[in-house]
């Protein structure tokens, strides 16, 4: 049986999204950790993102004319995000990621960055031979924030200018065309220190945090906790190189729920200090 790879498009979205719930449960259900499909219209609103700012990026792979395995990427100045990477559980180790993986990073910039479970080997070792190396854990702190102590930060409207700046201070890429995409979903807020914008955090009617960039550090964590000061309940993904917001979600009584992701990076990115990303997909 020969499998097909082709660029993907709107009409794969429902396809995908069953690949990636058959992949992704049968993964997390294999380790003893619940699951919960998440829905269509959230899984399709990534995707017709990632297809609308780079669909050269998305491919998708077929046996008998069925979708059983898709890959997506982004690039951002000078770097590259493997988004998504699943196959079917049943087309497993034919070599089916490793074509959809080489597909995706054509011609990407060395500066390379992706997010995986902790509890999948396997697409860890691919990754690492492709020179993404486990760098720093991503952790999940969820629940009811409290015993906050205020911070000396402003909240303001989003300047498109300044999300530019810290971004390219606190990632080192520009994300113009991902702050359209959140901003249609979640309210987005500049935190400023003496008039001066030194973070921005992003936040859902249901008070999921990300995607969260400071200057620095403390002006990261300082953000984060005044985000917790505004919600009943929060969620917040942290990579575990930013100490300083792990230990404001620590202090603010949230839990950690497993499994943890992991940060697998190239040579040249250093892991983040100042950032709360926004999910798996989009960093």
């Amino acid at each position: 049986m020969t499998t097909a790879f082709r660029p993907a498009t709107d009409a794969d979205i429902e396809a995908e999204h069953r690949v990636f719930c058959r992949a992704e449960g049968d993964l997390r259900r294999r380790h003893g950790f619940p699951w919960v499909e998440p829905p269509l219209g959230w899984f399709a609103s990534i995707a017709r993102h990632l297809l609308s700012t780079d669909p050269e990026r998305f491919f998708v792979a077929e046996e008998d004319g069925g979708v059983v395995g898709f890959s997506a990427a982004f690039q951002r100045d000078d770097t590259w995000f493997l988004a998504a990477l699943f196959i079917d559980p049943d087309y497993q180790g034919q070599g089916i990621g490793r074509r959809l993986f080489e597909m995706a990073a054509k011609d990407s910039p060395p500066r390379r960055i992706t997010i995986t479970d902790a509890i999948q080997p396997v697409s860890n070792a691919l990754y690492t031979r492709y020179g993404l190396i486990p760098t720093t854990p991503v952790l999940l702190f969820e629940g009811a924030p409290s015993g906050l102590t205020p911070d000396i930060l402003d909240p303001d409207r989003p300047d498109p200018g300044e999300l530019a700046l810290l971004d390219r201070v606190g990632l080192g890429f520009e994300r113009s065309v991902d702050h359209d995409f959140w901003q249609r979903q979640r309210t987005c807020t500049v935190w400023r220190r003496d008039g001066r914008a030194v973070a921005y955090a992003y936040r859902s009617l249901t008070g999921s945090i990300g995607p969260l960039v400071g200057l620095d550090p403390v002006s990261a964590a300082a953000a984060l906790r005044a985000e917790l000061r505004r919600v009943q309940r929060a969620s917040v993904l942290i990579p575990g190189s930013a100490r300083g917001l792990v230990e404001v979600a620590v202090t603010a009584g949230l839990r950690l729920v497993p499994p943890p992701g992991l940060l697998l990076l190239s040579p040249e990115p250093s892991p983040p200090t100042g950032v709360a990303i926004s999910n798996y997909f989009l960093y």
